[in-house]
């Protein structure tokens, strides 16, 4: 299938994928990932209640609980994933992709990626080859609110910027879920309502034009730095103002528990 990639499922909803595909993957991953239960969330795509949906009637057809987190930064299902003992979970989204992308990021213990080489292979060949035959004893939806607790662990890591002047530009996507009670009315906020569309610039501030709305706020505002996060909030790229907006560093995170990628004052993309 087109859309089982290297390191997630992912592609246009409705052309490289479908809520039927959907809810096979749902039913099958418990078999790959020999558990009873699978921690989900969703970003704020169009598509992603509707691929929520298929996929928990995968899962609970497959007699396997869904606790639903609803909607979720990437790394809050990283956190959840490895902090309350999940042996598998799903981030629903297309992370920095078009509005018309979404996807499956699939986690396993201690919320180590799972990707085509350790388990999606598997998956694919499942959702192509084998019969679907729901159990009779079917698993249910759990609401699983763990928000707090992550914002709580967040602060933990806060420092005193309240000498910097910051632009955030959130790029309408999962970082204005949490920034707010992070950082307060410390920083100034662009593109800042959820919204799965992307009305304003694409989620990928890799692309520069996507980058132009910060860099001219923080010229406007004459901003200490300005910081722009991707659609699904678990990459960051920072901008500065005395070099006009050149890219000073970028992070990709899965912190459940914390591994990031940096590239420190560099332009190119890692």
């Amino acid at each position: 299938m087109k859309a089982f990639k290297a390191y997630d499922i992912r592609g246009v909803y409705g052309v490289d994928f479908t809520k039927d595909d959907v809810y096979k993957i749902g039913f099958f991953l418990p078999q790959v990932m020999k558990c009873d239960k699978i921690l989900v969330g969703r970003d704020v795509r169009v598509s992603s209640p509707e691929i929520f949906e298929y996929l928990s009637k995968g899962i609970t057809d497959a007699g396997v609980d869904v606790y639903n987190i609803g909607i979720s930064t990437t790394p809050l299902v990283y956190w959840s994933t490895a902090k309350f003992g999940f042996d598998a979970s799903v981030m629903i989204t297309a992370s920095h992709n078009p509005a018309s992308h979404n996807g499956l990021k699939v986690s396993g213990k201690n919320a180590s990626p799972v990707g085509y080489d350790d388990g999606l292979s598997i998956v694919e060949k499942l959702v192509l080859e084998s019969e679907v035959k729901p159990v009779a004893n079917k698993g249910k939806i759990v609401e699983y609110k763990v928000a707090d607790k992550y914002l709580d662990f967040m602060r933990q890591y806060l420092p005193d910027i309240s000498n910097l002047t910051v632009s955030v530009d959130c790029s309408n996507g999962m970082s204005a879920l949490f920034i707010k009670q992070l950082l307060g009315d410390k920083a100034m906020y662009i593109c800042d309502e959820l919204d799965g569309t992307f009305p304003n610039h694409e989620g990928n501030p890799l692309l520069p034009e996507n980058r132009v709305m910060l860099q001219n706020h923080v010229r406007e505002h004459k901003s200490d730095v300005g910081v722009i996060y991707d659609g699904d909030a678990d990459r960051v790229m920072f901008v500065d103002f005395e070099s006009c907006g050149r890219i000073c560093c970028k992070v990709r995170q899965r912190d459940g528990y914390v591994a990031c990628r940096t590239c420190l004052c560099c332009q190119e993309t890692a």
